[in-house]
């Protein structure tokens, strides 16, 4: 949301060569309680309309481990929860 759709994350995965372990490090990012998420206007234009509408993190935090987002893609749950339709200018 914060890039409007702009950059993508990277697809990867891991690979380990013969009898070794592997160590995994999970980094969150959670932000403090009635944060606003928005997309920064200088990457909404004519050429790249407004995706997301502003949303409240822990109203999304709520939703994306709620019964209904669960069945989803992790992918899809954030277009689900804040996504405009269709884009719209700003």
């Amino acid at each position: 949301a914060w890039s409007n759709g702009r950059l993508k994350s990277a697809k990867h995965r891991v690979l380990i060569r013969g009898d070794k372990d592997r160590f995994s490090i999970a980094a969150f990012v959670l932000p403090n309680k009635g944060t606003i998420i928005k997309t920064p206007k200088e990457l909404i234009d004519e050429q790249h309309p407004r995706v997301f509408k502003d949303f409240d993190f822990m109203e999304f935090y709520s939703f994306a481990f709620s019964d209904p987002a669960r069945s989803r893609d992790s992918g899809q749950v954030l277009y689900d929860f804040v996504a405009l339709s269709p884009p719209v200018p700003s």
